[in-house]
């Protein structure tokens, strides 16, 4: 298969052209080239910033594709600008969304058929992706492009520093852990977070990528949430420390913390509301089938910041 990479050298994109190119893909990742990595062998890259008028379409220009994966289709702008300037070249487009659009949640857990309203800037910062999806959407059925949009939960595992319980990716919340220093968490610790490993969650990708006959929007994680109670509870057996915690009302956080930098409203608030959904349609209709658990996810997290020496002693 010719797969096109939009956005592939960070993270859960360079997790899918690893998997790519291992089975012996021909893939090309589109970037502007400021994120240093040694692409895997046979990955070729051609410099594109999409923002920029016309430099897609020529980076890629006399070549076509069976797909094309847009990693950062984080606004409609960016995902117009790459639709409309690759829709004649690929016969198969896959976009990443997130399960975030669907927040605040009205059941649980929450599936593709979720109700959606145009999520508030304060409830994560979710509308952009939103917008993107409707994008998307509208566009693939404009130029007859078989469109799929994957949506992942929050994204775990080794390469990238975890989500915080004040719903970032600060080092320096793991380390205050380790240094015995009190952890305020918001409300009463028992929202509910699923944390989807990269590996898994890119795995679900490449089966998108396989059923161009099963398109749609398929949300990826792993198979269960758990509360921040307990996540705290295995950051701190992976940190070899018991974490010293203070409950603390989210809203009073944010009145106290967002003026001076120490977190953002919209991050905490999203944190603090119910994370929870399934992935049966993707089982169903792709052989979806993640295997890393909460547990292990957190444990192999912490371990590789230790080992990249992001945080220390323990």
């Amino acid at each position: 298969m010719k797969v096109l990479m939009i956005g592939g050298t960070r993270y859960l994109g360079r997790a899918i052209t690893q998997r790519l190119a291992a089975r012996g893909d021909a893939v090309t990742v589109a970037n502007r080239g400021q994120t240093e990595w040694d692409l895997p062998a046979g990955v070729e890259r051609v410099a594109a910033d999409i923002m920029e008028p016309g430099s897609l379409a020529q980076a890629v220009e006399g070549m076509t594709f069976d797909a094309a994966v847009h990693m950062i289709a984080m606004d409609a702008a960016r995902a117009r600008v790459v639709i409309e300037a690759i829709h004649d070249k690929v016969a198969h487009y896959v976009q990443c969304g997130s399960t975030g659009v669907y927040m605040p949640l009205k059941y649980l857990p929450a599936d593709e058929e979720h109700p959606i309203d145009p999520p508030s800037d304060e409830m994560g910062g979710f509308n952009g992706k939103w917008a993107a999806d409707q994008e998307a959407m509208q566009l693939c059925a404009a130029y007859s492009l078989p469109l799929t949009i994957c949506r992942p939960t929050n994204v775990i595992g080794a390469g990238a520093v975890p989500i915080d319980l004040w719903g970032a990716r600060d080092p320096r919340f793991f380390q205050r852990i380790i240094e015995g220093r009190k952890i305020s968490v918001p409300n009463d610790g028992e929202a509910l977070l699923q944390p989807g490993h990269v590996g898994d969650i890119a795995d679900g990708f490449v089966l998108a990528l396989d059923r161009p006959d099963r398109l749609g929007v398929f949300n990826l994680s792993c198979r269960y949430a758990i509360t921040l109670n307990y996540y705290l509870e295995l950051l701190g057996d992976a940190l070899g420390c018991e974490p010293e915690v203070q409950y603390v009302p989210a809203e009073k956080l944010v009145k106290k913390y967002e003026p001076k930098g120490k977190l953002t409203g919209r991050g905490l608030r999203f944190l603090a509301a119910h994370m929870c959904f399934t992935m049966a349609k993707a089982e169903r209709e792709l052989g979806y089938d993640p295997k890393m658990r909460p547990e292990d996810s957190v444990a192999e997290n912490v371990r590789w910041m230790f080992d990249e020496g992001i945080i220390t002693g323990g």
